[in-house]
């Protein structure tokens, strides 16, 4: 009997696998293929695959067949080539590639009706490791415009396949290449890809792709990540993943690069698409809906080019940090676009050449540090909020409302503007809003629509609810953290059982009852190892629920802090507080100990759980709250003030010593 090779041995295995997964067939057919398996041993790669096949394997093959090596160092382009023809010659089929490196110098086109089947674990970031099918692409650098480095045919599909460029650097510019892969007809796939450093993803509307199909993919393109036009039926995207693969550094210049230049989806015709679970981060613009040039071609008359929207159902979508999360240029007239459910962090524009509806359902809408207005609308369609969320917008102070609404038809209900500052438009009315109705939405900081639209507009206000006054303390100082170790042994009965209850950390300042911090004010202490350690005075607001969390500030847990604020009263008068704490607390007002609360198990915080009065001076009034965490789940607290009638008051921290802005 011949030596079996490491080739060789592949071979067997992958004919065997070929009998275990083809379809039902006699005994005798999987024993003949497996002895023309054996009968191989030693000779390499057969010289026709195709030849003496069984019937059962017909139109299934593996790239070890052609010569395929799989060490990233030999071409093995032809092998993957010749692969997919054989099974294309049989009317069709699967084409195997198991784990390896697979340097492909060129490209490779699927013909109809074939896939490409690799051995996919999961998403990979940096060089691929040796786990899975990899493909390195070589071809094209420095051409955006070459061929692409995979053309899927008409009901062709990958799978299972990472797709890594490495001659790609992490620069700005990075190296330009051609689109990694493109369809070119209908019912085109792709599932479990992951394409680690490309410049340009996946292309599905420089010809007509319709029903393409993809499920699971995940990849950096760092100019393009997926581009649909020319979908007369309906096309699927689910579960895309366009996140940072190749580089992990915030500050590299590849990172610049995407957030100056890189979109993650563009869609321009498509009839009907259907997006769902999935997600971008860090681009210039995280989806881009066009108006796709569609080729208008007649008999005698030069080809005319035609610019059309599409329409879409947007489903579980995050569009996450982009300089403009949504950018719409147009849309399709009678259908429009849908995104529900969705998350979009960097800002909606809505062009005045847009045709179609723009309708947003319980989506959230969050700001980055530079957005003014969570969407900018024109256009002549009608753009919907229904049950939407709006946070900290105009966070620069620029004077900029949440929805600057300029488009001809505007309806937004049941929505909650969110927002810390209390004097923040939430919605404006431009000179072209002919018809806009604005009901039911809660806007905290107070209701704050400015109507610019022309009189005879016509347009509907009611039922908005936004009180002006927030009586919540946002702004403190906060000192720590401070050891809260186990008094061991416990106390008995109601006595405190961690020392950072009942410790005063603040002696060096007067003490507790009459410690007034300041900005960089600082204080020594002894922490449980016995070392000497220094904390400082710094200035923090609270979150947008209006509660201080100390374990956000201090990163950490299990320990007591301070935290202290001034407020000037207009004239000396009774206040109510509500206060509201997890874990232990006190609280002093003017140097006076007005409320305190052991926990020994810790609370849930529930706003307004406890109540204290106190008599204001006039001038600044001193409060200090000091907070341990007795190991419950949080370490947070509230402070909301009323006057003796119930009424908010507004609060109005001393000018000379009021805490500084969060960073």
């Amino acid at each position: 009997m011949k030596k079996a090779t490491g080739l060789s041995l592949m071979l067997i295995l992958a004919a065997w696998g070929l009998v275990l997964h083809a379809a039902p067939c006699s005994a005798a057919d999987d024993m003949a293929a497996l002895q023309e398996a054996l009968d191989r041993i030693g000779e390499g790669a057969p010289a026709d695959p195709r030849a003496h096949r069984s019937p059962a394997h017909k139109g299934m093959y593996n790239v070890f067949e052609f010569g395929a090596k799989g060490d990233g160092v030999t071409d093995d382009t032809a092998a993957f080539q010749e692969a997919l023809d054989a099974a294309n010659a049989d009317g069709g089929g699967t084409v195997q590639a198991p784990t390896g490196k697979f340097l492909i110098k060129t490209h490779l086109s699927f013909p109809p009706h074939v896939s490409l089947q690799g051995v996919w674990k999961k998403p990979q970031r940096g060089d691929p490791s040796d786990t899975g099918t990899v493909l390195l692409a070589v071809e094209g650098k420095g051409d955006e415009n070459a061929t692409p480095f995979i053309t899927l045919g008409e009901d062709s599909c990958i799978t299972g396949i990472t797709i890594f460029y490495p001659e790609q650097i992490r620069a700005n510019p990075p190296h330009a290449y051609p689109w990694t892969i493109r369809g070119i007809g209908d019912d085109c796939g792709i599932i479990n890809v992951t394409i680690v450093n490309t410049f340009k993803a996946v292309d599905f509307g420089t010809n007509p792709c319709g029903r393409h199909y993809v499920d699971g993919l995940w990849a950096y393109p760092f100019k393009t990540g997926i581009y649909v036009d020319q979908c007369y039926d309906v096309g699927r995207l689910n579960n895309i993943h366009f996140w940072p693969f190749f580089d992990l550094d915030p500050n590299s210049p590849l990172w610049a690069y995407t957030k100056a230049n890189g979109t993650a989806f563009i869609l321009g015709r498509t009839d009907g698409e259907l997006i769902t679970n999935s997600f971008c981060i860090f681009y210039n613009i995280g989806m881009h809906l066009i108006g796709g040039p569609i080729p208008q071609i007649k008999p005698g008359e030069p080809t005319r080019i035609e610019y059309q929207g599409g329409a879409a159902m947007v489903t579980n979508v995050y569009l996450d940090v982009a300089s403009c999360a949504l950018k719409v240029d147009d849309s399709m007239e009678n259908s429009g676009y849908s995104f529900v459910n969705c998350s979009i962090m960097g800002g909606v524009q809505v062009g005045p050449r847009n045709r179609g509806p723009i309708r947003f359902s319980a989506c959230g809408f969050w700001a980055t540090q530079d957005l003014e207005s969570h969407a900018v609308l024109q256009g002549m369609s009608p753009v919907y909020f229904l049950g939407c969320q709006f946070a900290n917008w105009d966070r620069k102070k620029k004077g900029a409302p949440c929805i600057d609404a300029n488009a001809r038809r505007v309806i937004i209900t049941g929505c909650d503007f969110l927002t810390p500052s209390g004097n923040l438009t939430k919605i404006t009315l431009g000179p072209n809003v002919r018809e806009a109705v604005i009901t039911s939405n809660l806007m905290a900081g107070g209701v704050s629509i400015a109507n610019n639209a022309p009189e005879y507009a016509d347009i509907q206000i009611a039922l908005n609810a936004g009180l002006e006054t927030n009586a919540c303390i946002r702004q403190w100082k906060i000192l720590g953290p401070f050891p809260n170790q186990p008094i061991t042994p416990a106390p008995q009965g109601s006595a405190p059982t961690r020392a950072g209850y009942d410790k005063d950390y603040l002696t060096a300042l007067g003490g507790e009852a009459s410690a007034m911090l300041r900005e960089d004010g600082a204080v020594e202490f002894t922490d449980e190892a016995g070392v000497t350690k220094k904390v400082r005075v710094r200035g923090t607001s609270t979150n947008d629920a209006h509660r201080l969390d100390l374990a956000r500030r201090f990163n950490t847990n299990g320990k007591t802090a301070y935290a202290y604020c001034e407020v000037e009263a207009q004239e000396a008068g009774e206040i109510k507080a509500l206060f509201a704490s997890s874990d232990s607390a006190k609280v002093w007002v003017n140097g006076q100990l007005l409320h305190s609360i052991w926990l020994p198990e810790g609370r849930e915080f529930v706003p307004g759980q406890d109540t204290f009065i106190f008599k204001a001076k006039t001038g600044p009034n001193t409060i200090l709250v000091k907070l341990e965490d007795g190991g419950n789940l949080y370490w947070d607290f509230m402070l909301e003030l009323h006057d003796k009638q119930g009424n908010p008051l507004k609060i109005s921290h001393s000018r000379a010593r009021q805490a500084a802005p969060r960073q």
